[in-house]
């Protein structure tokens, strides 16, 4: 078969070629719904993480507070040992959860930007 103008001139290869395209705008069509899908997915999971996070972060500043309160009642050595951490941990929990009381009065309900560590016990 002669080409003239690079268009398949048989009627049956012009066909093939229009299924061959129309497959192909399919597939794309395909993939591109798919990566929509997955970019949804992820925005969900993002949402997800930082409302946990953000509930992590309370709990762990509400422990904190609690923390404080029992050094407070109890004294540094005593609320250390009732809890079975060292003082010196403690002592910095203590002043953590004073500049997490003022951050607080001032931020209005924003939730830390990370989650306070937690305390392992220590071995005696």
């Amino acid at each position: 078969m002669a080409r003239t103008s690079g268009i398949p001139v048989g009627v049956d290869v012009r066909e093939r070629l229009r299924t061959a395209q129309r497959a192909e705008a399919q597939a794309i069509a395909s993939v591109q719904k798919a990566l929509a899908a997955e970019a949804e997915a992820g925005a969900r999971l993002d949402e997800i993480i930082l409302r946990h996070q953000a509930g992590l972060s309370k709990a762990a500043l509400a422990v904190h507070a609690t923390q404080a309160t029992l050094v407070r009642t109890s004294g540094l050595e005593r609320a250390a040992a009732l809890l079975g951490v060292s003082s010196r941990v403690l002592r910095s929990v203590v002043k953590d959860s004073a500049l997490d009381g003022r951050v607080q009065a001032t931020s209005a309900n924003t939730p830390a930007a990370t989650p306070a560590p937690t305390i392992a016990p220590t071995e005696t």
